[in-house]
């Protein structure tokens, strides 16, 4: 139990074997100890060494021979504190270099209509305030049909306000849309269908490219999806319930 417990403090085996076969036999030359704790001469050596380097273990001489000594176990809880302490001053770091790797741009690429989902998926995870859609074709539902309607229902259910701006007048379908809680919806007159639907939430912009099979881009990046929201304010604007 006590060499398991040392391991996983960060001793290696042959260290806490011979560390402990020390704490039992006092003041010790390396043959008896290696004899004793069952390690390789040679090994037991090594792991002297490290324990030494470590300030776990000390020496004397008696004569001409070296005599081991186990520290006082307390001295285990002083090495920790130090590596504990050598941790802290590299924290900040360690957390500026997370935080530089989460702002960098990302790029993902779906395909299939199950990439579509993916992204539902993630605006339903991610819950954010508001996501608008623009470039929507007129046949979007039949396209969604498996999973549009409880996207929606869920998103209502989480209060996420979604805007869609449709390319032509799907007159039906935007006046069901916006008889939804949370839900707006108007089309761009004189617009023709785009061959991608756009949608931004947070901090990413998504593409669906409605070719066969479907494809679907989610670019992670703070200032392109702030320069796509601009835009669609623009186009929401214009827009015609």
């Amino acid at each position: 139990m006590s060499e398991k417990a040392l391991t996983d403090l960060g001793l290696s085996s042959n260290e806490s074997k011979v560390y402990l076969t020390l704490l039992k036999l006092g003041s010790t030359p390396a043959g008896e100890i290696a004899k004793k704790s069952k390690v390789y001469r040679t090994n037991a050596y090594e792991a002297l060494n490290r324990l030494i380097e470590k300030g776990l273990v000390s020496y004397i001489y008696k004569g001409h021979q070296k005599f081991y000594e186990a520290e006082h176990p307390e001295k285990i809880m002083e090495h920790l504190n130090s590596k504990l302490h050598n941790f802290q001053e590299i924290l900040p770091q360690l957390l500026a270099d997370l935080q530089t790797a989460k702002t960098r741009d990302k790029a993902h690429l779906y395909e299939g209509i199950l990439g579509v989902k993916a992204i539902t998926d993630d605006i339903l995870r991610i819950k954010p305030q508001e996501v608008v859609t623009f470039g929507v074709p007129r046949e979007m539902k039949e396209i969604m049909r498996n999973f549009i309607s409880q996207y929606h229902k869920k998103r209502i259910d989480l209060k996420i306000m979604q805007k869609h701006l449709y390319d032509e007048d799907a007159k039906e379908r935007i006046t069901y849309l916006n008889e939804l809680k949370y839900t707006q919806a108007k089309y761009l007159p004189g617009a023709v269908n785009s061959p991608a639907t756009t949608t931004i939430y947070e901090n990413k912009v998504s593409f669906f490219i409605w070719s066969d099979p479907v494809l679907s881009i989610l670019i992670e990046s703070k200032r392109m999806a702030d320069s796509y929201r601009n835009y669609f304010e623009i186009l929401w604007n214009l827009g015609i319930n």
